[in-house]
């Protein structure tokens, strides 16, 4: 037998009695988040998680960066885990270039703890300071948390109250308020129970040292309605098949500092209509009034289906709509971008004018005011003022 087919068949049988290397197996990363989380009640204290575990993978020498806004009185522990193949992960927090605490012995699950008295912004650096691979990461406190809201927070809570009461018309407050603090490029999501297939507005608002914030509300895991328009005030509308939970996920792209968020819907007596907010169709005029209704339509109900029509300068066109007395009405048109200026005017059932839009614009809003004292039928009026083109229009009711 030659020397190299006799040293292959030794290394075989060697192999098979004493175990042949393989390659150690990654950790994943539900493993590491429930290690994580395992750390921390392990090592007690009533800590609380805030926020969700982060996870994801880090190559030799690596970093990632995480940024908190830490509440006064309250006690902060940061913890990491790394996988497998991880043979020493560092955690360390900074205030600016200060550290304030750190986890830098050779470990894959480094602990670190700080309290704070006043809101400070730090950065938790989390570096793979040896080996590569999967890591998470949980953010704890005890303490503060649980306190009355700070001046900062209770100011954001009263600006999205008070602006809430602008946009959100006679829709009812779901649930209580949820005040958060984010720091720059960070989120956060709040379930929220919807509790009735009806329409909702979801309203935040950034306080001292925000300057822009998002919105985005999740449904079934799919992204069903949004505000990521550059502002600290973002809205968005929804309207839900059936009684569910969302997620709703503020994000911080500007500033860092509090925030509050709150949840209105429809009142319950206008859920009953079929239509649809700027009905079944996808073209323009049908997005402009899903557009205008979530900003003006104050969670009111389609009443009517979108009246559609093609009209040239002072020309003009009517249809019927059934009001009911008490109840209170805003009728929303959309011009293409040729009709310069739409007017829209409410008739009662003897032609008499009750109301006319005063604006000078392509997207008349009118709400009703009074609102109708007697059932019947009435009379919605668009005309063309100035330019030409496709338009519609629809009414909505509480």
């Amino acid at each position: 037998m030659r020397l190299s087919t006799m040293l292959a068949v030794i290394g075989l049988v060697a192999g098979i009695a004493w175990g042949a290397p393989h390659a150690v197996a990654e950790t994943s990363t539900a493993e590491l988040a429930t290690r994580v989380q395992h750390i921390s009640d392990t090592l007690g204290g009533d800590y609380v998680r805030i926020g969700k575990i982060s996870t994801g993978g880090l190559a030799k020498g690596q970093t990632k960066r995480f940024e908190h806004v830490l509440r006064p009185g309250a006690c902060y522990r940061f913890v990491a885990a790394g996988g497998a193949v991880m043979q020493d992960l560092d955690l360390k927090v900074f205030k600016g270039t200060t550290q304030l605490a750190a986890d830098v012995g050779v470990v894959v699950d480094p602990v670190a703890h700080h309290c704070v008295e006043v809101d400070t912004k730090v950065e938790v650096r989390i570096q793979a300071f040896k080996g590569h691979g999967q890591y998470a990461y949980g953010l704890y406190a005890k303490g503060g948390v649980d306190q009355d809201l700070n001046d900062a927070e209770a100011a954001a809570l009263a600006d999205m109250q008070a602006y809430a009461a602008q946009v959100v018309g006679s829709m009812q407050q779901v649930g209580e308020p949820h005040v958060g603090s984010l720091g720059y490029r960070n989120g956060e999501s709040v379930e929220v129970l919807l509790d009735l297939p009806r329409c909702y507005k979801f309203v935040a608002v950034g306080g001292s040292g925000v300057t822009d914030l998002s919105m985005q509300i999740m449904a079934d895991g799919a992204e069903v309605a949004g505000d990521r328009i550059s502002g600290k005030k973002p809205l968005a509308q929804w309207c839900a098949p059936k009684r569910m939970r969302v997620q709703v996920k503020v994000t911080m792209y500007g500033g860092s500092g509090p925030y509050a968020l709150g949840v209105y819907g429809a009142k319950a007596s206008a859920l009953a209509s079929p239509e649809k907010v700027g009905g079944k169709e996808g073209d323009f005029i049908a997005n402009r009034i899903r557009q205008l209704h979530a900003q003006y339509g104050k969670g009111r109900a389609a009443l009517s289906p979108v009246h559609r029509g093609n009209l040239s300068t002072n020309a003009e066109q009517v249809f019927k709509v059934r009001l009911t007395a008490g109840k209170c009405y805003t009728i929303i048109a959309a011009g293409s971008p040729s009709a310069k200026d739409v007017e829209i005017a409410l008739l009662d059932g003897s032609g008499t004018e009750l109301q006319k839009d005063k604006t000078r614009n392509n997207f008349p809003v009118l709400d009703t005011s009074p609102c109708p004292r007697f059932t019947g039928k009435y009379t919605v009026r668009v005309k063309m003022i100035k330019g030409s083109g496709q338009f519609g229009a629809q009414v909505f009711s509480d």
